[in-house]
Formats: C-alpha cells, structure tokens, sequence
C-alpha cells in the first residue's frame, strides 16, 4: 500500500471545496447517500471533521474561529496541521481511539472521499478524485477493517470510486 500523503490530501480537500462551491442553493435540504444527513449536515460534518482532526493534530482544543468557519478556510489548516515536520509519527486520539498520524491521514482522505462522492451524488455532479488515491484508500480500507464483507453487487472490474463506496455501505 502507498503512504498517503499531504498533497493528496490536499488535491482532495480541493476537489471536495469545489463540489461544495457547486451546491445549488435549493439544494442544501436534498437527501445524500448518509440517511441521517441532507445536504448541508453532510458539510458541517465534514467542516467538523476537518476541525476536530487539525485539533488532534495540534494537540489543542478547537478554536471558537474553527468552529465557525467554513469547508475551504478548515481544509487549509488541515492540510497545513498535516505538514508539519514529523506529524505523521505522532500519536493523536480520532473518535475511536489512538492512532498515528499517518492513519490519521488515510482516515481523513478517505472520509473527504466518500462524503465528496455523497455529496456529488446528492447533487447531480461528478465525483472526480485521483484514481491513484482512490485505489490506495481502497486498500488502506480493506486491511483497516477487514472484518467488512466484499463489496455486494459491484464487481472487481468496477471503477475503484464506486468499490470504496460499495465498501462503506453505499450503493453505487
């Protein structure tokens, strides 16, 4: 498996703020993929999602700023807690525990992954993410919980994007 890395992460907090500039504004109530979110709960969970793990990463609680912001301005201070010398080695608490910082970032891609092709779904766009990266969180995803079934009704021949998703229980 391929290490992930901050400019893919990067190149995917970008492709996901440009499916969120694209939302219609009578879109914002319309149902995702995720049952329990429309639209707009999809995004502040992944604002939040952005938030929480530039915390963990700084070893610090989020600021009132954080916690007000936006997609674009928590993405870049992700990316930018992601860049710090020596950040992938560090050990850092995600909602399930403790995990290094490199398994923080394939966590992170991932989710922006899945939740960017939701929220794609959700409004008529196309998810368009590196296949590169898509196919590295497809294996970073099968041996992190490889109690998860094989993907039902979506073949290996499938494009890695809709594996993924099929993976964490969607139907693509």
């Amino acid at each position: 498996m391929s290490a992930a890395t901050v400019d893919q992460l990067a190149e995917v907090v970008d492709r996901v703020g440009k499916l969120i500039s694209s939302v219609q504004p009578g879109q914002w109530g319309d149902p995702t993929p995720c049952p329990e979110w429309d639209v707009q709960a999809l995004v502040r969970h992944l604002v939040l999602g952005n938030v929480m793990d530039t915390s963990g990463l700084l070893t610090r609680p989020p600021t009132y700023r954080e916690l007000l912001a936006g997609f674009d301005e928590t993405a870049a201070g992700l990316v930018e807690a992601f860049g710090q010398p020596g950040i992938l080695d560090r050990i850092l608490e995600v909602p399930f525990g403790r995990v290094d910082g490199l398994m923080a970032l394939h966590l992170r891609l991932t989710e922006l992954i899945v939740h960017g092709w939701d929220l794609a779904r959700a409004t008529g766009q196309q998810a368009d993410f590196p296949e590169d990266v898509v196919t590295q969180e497809l294996g970073f995803t099968a041996r992190a919980l490889a109690a998860i079934p094989e993907p039902v009704g979506t073949p290996q021949s499938a494009p890695p994007l809709d594996q993924l998703v099929s993976s964490l229980g969607r139907v693509a």
